[in-house]
């Protein structure tokens, strides 16, 4: 029996190696080991490599965590999927017990454990999960579509909160891949126009082709301004999935207009004059990670109800993720899918 498998290290201060590491077995009841269909790359990745990291990450960890995959084995007490199955992974390991995950919080529970940066992750042929975060999802999604599931279920956490309504109009500050996708969720919930703001070449393209109304450079021209003449009184509704814009997605809205706030900058201090809040009675919204959107996630992608396949411009078997990496550190890609058995 094959007891070793490749696999993409995280070994500190930028290093990711590609090296022979040993298969993980069964140790728990409630382990699930998987053989990884794909795992892609999200700018999670990207910022862990930076020097220095924006993100952190054990060194030692096998980076990788929007993971879809086929069951090879289970523990003795997992019920819920049977080898053979097909199954997209929640990449944050929750316990169960602590007083946010008994309130229905698990992506704020007090002793999460997150796949990929703690954990081993799905930049390997093999993966161990637990029961609780795998959801099957039908082998007739395209492959390029399931790896997308994990971003999909964290946008719809947002979405939940925002309540889109048709007839409404939108700004996304940000047209990396989690702006694209809250992009086709507004425009498939009837919003109209959605206006992008990106400075990025192939991002600005891609959220053309994915049906934005409008995609502003912001280092060209100023988002305000351009918005304003637009939509006179401003948006309905503005996403900053930067983690970084507050203030421009403030400046954005109308009065009473909704602000989503979704991108994490942790180093990030952008000026906001409290008073326009008060004054415009602005409702601000933070969103973090997923909650309780997988099942969501997964419908969505069972039903096509949107298409999130143009947006994953390479894809990539393992041996060349330090180029996929580097396209998407260069601008020069927007989404990438590491197939390990490509």
């Amino acid at each position: 029996m094959k007891e070793k498998m490749r696999a993409a290290v995280f070994e500190g201060n930028g290093r990711l190696t590609l090296k022979e590491v040993n298969i993980p077995v069964i140790q728990k009841d409630d382990d699930v080991i998987l053989k990884v269909e794909a795992c892609s790359i999200c700018g999670t990745d990207v910022h862990i490599l930076a020097l220095p990291p924006a993100v952190y990450a054990k060194p030692g960890t096998i980076l990788g965590h929007e993971v879809v995959g086929f069951v090879k084995e289970t523990g003795r007490s997992v019920t819920k999927v049977k080898p053979g199955d097909r199954v997209i992974v929640k990449p944050n390991y929750y316990c169960g017990k602590c007083r946010y995950c008994l309130m229905n919080m698990s992506n704020h529970c007090e002793n999460i454990v997150p796949l990929g940066l703690e954990s081993d992750g799905g930049f390997a042929e093999v993966v161990k999960v637990a029961e609780r975060v795998c959801y099957k999802i039908s082998e007739s999604v395209p492959t390029e579509a399931a790896a997308c599931a994990e971003p999909l279920a964290c946008a719809l956490n947002g979405i939940q909160k925002l309540k889109p309504q048709p007839g409404q109009n939108a700004v996304i500050v940000g047209g990396g891949p989690i702006g694209l996708i809250y992009l086709l969720i507004l425009k498939s919930a009837g919003v109209s126009p959605v206006i992008v703001s990106e400075p990025i070449p192939i991002r600005q393209e891609m959220a053309k082709r994915l049906g934005a109304d409008f995609v502003v450079n912001p280092m060209a021209q100023d988002l305000e301004k351009f918005v304003k003449s637009k939509l006179e009184t401003g948006a309905d509704l503005a996403v900053d999935v930067v983690g970084s814009q507050m203030w421009e997605a403030c400046k954005v809205v109308r009065r009473r207009g909704k602000v989503l706030l979704f991108g994490t900058n942790t180093k990030a201090e952008p000026k906001v004059i409290q008073s326009l809040i008060t004054f415009n009675e602005l409702e601000i919204l933070g969103s973090f990670i997923d909650s309780a959107t997988f099942p969501v996630s997964v419908m969505i992608l069972e039903k096509s109800i949107i298409d999130v396949r143009p947006m994953v411009t390479h894809i990539l078997p393992l041996e060349k993720i330090h180029e996929g990496i580097e396209l998407l550190r260069k601008g020069a890609a927007v989404k990438i899918v590491i197939v390990p058995n490509l």
